[in-house]
């Protein structure tokens, strides 16, 4: 909308307020996202420390993936990719919040540090730690696609 009437010489506010309201509910679904993962692994830790190994599932498959390498990866990625995207989509908000002719929207180098560097960034971490790698082993049973050809295979 802002495009269509920026080339019609009308007035782009419309437009504008769109994807700033946009960004904000991304902003905010992010938030409540952000608070409620600090929430469970608050009180999946508090469990852990009052039950020990007894509160998580004792599935051995379930606790081998738990303690490896890959899934601390994965949560430290997710973590990371999360707080990128939370902070482009922040930086966002305030830049087109101004408008088109604001002074964060005039410098380059912001715009590339907090959109470039941070979906890099993200896209990065959840790709060395991607969750196909991290619960490889809990995909390969029954399910899925495939899991037809697999039952008639057994």
């Amino acid at each position: 909308m802002a495009s269509v009437a920026s080339h019609q010489n009308k007035s782009v506010k419309t437009g504008d307020n769109i994807m700033v309201a946009g960004l904000a509910f991304q902003v905010f679904t992010l938030l409540i996202f952000m608070i409620l993962c600090t929430d469970f692994a608050l009180r999946t830790h508090k469990r852990y420390k009052s039950m020990g190994e007894d509160a998580f599932d004792q599935n051995p498959l379930y606790r081998h993936m738990r303690s490896g390498w890959r899934f601390k990866g994965f949560l430290t990625g997710l973590t990371l990719a999360t707080i990128c995207i939370f902070w482009r989509s922040v930086y966002r908000v305030a830049e087109l919040g101004e408008g088109w002719q604001g002074a964060l929207i005039k410098r380059q180098w912001l715009f590339v540090g907090f959109e470039g560097v941070m979906v890099i960034v993200a896209c990065f971490a959840l790709n060395v730690f991607n969750p196909a790698f991290t619960f490889k082993e809990a995909m390969e049973g029954l399910g899925g696609i495939g899991s037809g050809r697999k039952m008639r295979k057994q």
